[in-house]
């Protein structure tokens, strides 16, 4: 879906604390589809003067683009050299002028804008990593019967710790035909609890998918304000828990799981949605991407709300899915062609109050 000349404004949830706000697309350039570069985009960002660097976790490279969209360099191989990417999952680029690579397990590079090397952190049993200043970094950890959001030094200590999934919100421990336990795990972001994370310049938003409370940090991971909504939780219709139950038995029975284990996970799945789906942050704004109306349909609208920096509500638009990156003039979207091939489509954009 093109989005050029089009302005999309907020939709449904006539609710009487919304302030509909729209949201004009401008001109658009697609990134890499012509050199078919990418087999799967995972992050990306912008530095100081408008080049994007794009993450490609199965290539388990980095590309930097020109504003224009220009390839300049791309850098990376899997392997575990200085500068090479096992599991790789964000880029950020930092205050300090450097870019930084964060796997989903363990490592935290340091490299010059061109690619070389500076440095590698170790940050031995956090997973899924994220960035939030020169000596602070976000991840998470297993613990007996939870997973734990945490913030951690470059010394790996742990210096705060967020919100908590509990195990029996995604899992099932049944007994095989040995009579051996066996745990079954199935996460859908509709209604199983997922930690968020966003990076956008000096600020760094923290929180969990089931509730609409996301702390927003500074790059020390002081509080810098709260994003907050008081929403009714929305309910899954008869036709939403029916879609939800048919995707849950497909998948087990794609994995050869017993029938039993679709039944006791299919018990798990909730009267309401969670309530976020993803942050975005831009130079200005706070981005809160929530769930659709139905979650059947086939080209729904997301709600979006719009908050200052401090976590000042300004309005909510809708979009047909959560841009991958948000700056200030463009927003950027992974896309797919109809030969399987993946790219990015970056388009301006302007807030219409």
């Amino acid at each position: 879906m093109m989005f050029a000349g089009l302005v999309i404004v907020s939709v449904a949830l006539a609710m009487a604390q919304e302030k509909t706000i729209g949201i004009k697309f401008g001109p658009e350039l697609e990134i890499g589809r012509k050199e078919r570069l990418f087999a799967s985009i995972v992050s990306l960002c912008e530095d100081g003067e408008g080049n994007s660097y794009v993450l490609d976790r199965l290539e388990t490279k980095a590309f930097k683009f020109s504003k224009d969209g220009h390839l300049l360099a791309k850098f990376g191989q899997k392997g575990q050299g200085p500068g090479d990417f096992q599991s790789p999952g964000q880029i950020v680029f930092t205050s300090q002028g450097e870019l930084a690579v964060l796997e989903d397990l363990y490592y935290v590079t340091f490299l010059k804008a061109d690619g070389t090397f500076i440095r590698r952190l170790d940050l031995n049993g956090k997973l899924g990593l994220g960035f939030i200043g020169p000596d602070r970094f976000y991840g998470w950890i297993w613990r007996p019967q939870d997973q734990q959001q945490v913030m951690v030094d470059s010394r790996n200590n742990v210096l705060r710790t967020f919100r908590t999934i509990a195990k029996d919100q995604f899992s099932v421990n049944l007994l095989d035909e040995t009579g051996r336990a066996v745990m079954f795990n199935y996460s859908n972001d509709f209604y199983v609890p997922k930690f968020l994370y966003a990076h956008g310049g000096r600020l760094t938003a923290v929180g969990i998918s089931d509730r609409y409370e996301i702390s927003l940090l500074d790059e020390t991971g002081q509080a810098a304000g709260t994003v907050i909504r008081d929403i009714e939780p929305q309910r899954f219709s008869a036709r939403e828990k029916g879609y939800l139950e048919r995707e849950l038995r497909e998948f087990a029975q794609s994995k050869g799981w017993p029938g039993r284990v679709a039944r006791e996970l299919g018990k798990k799945i909730p009267q309401s949605k969670n309530a976020v789906q993803a942050v975005r942050i831009s130079p200005e704004h706070v981005f809160v991407f929530r769930f659709p109306a139905d979650i059947t349909a086939n080209e729904p609208l997301f709600p979006v709300d719009v908050f200052t920096l401090r976590g000042g509500y300004l309005g909510t638009a809708g979009l047909p899915e959560a841009p991958l990156l948000v700056t200030g003039k463009a927003m950027y979207f992974v896309k797919t062609d109809v030969a399987d091939n993946t790219y990015l489509l970056r388009t301006g954009y302007a807030l219409e109050f």
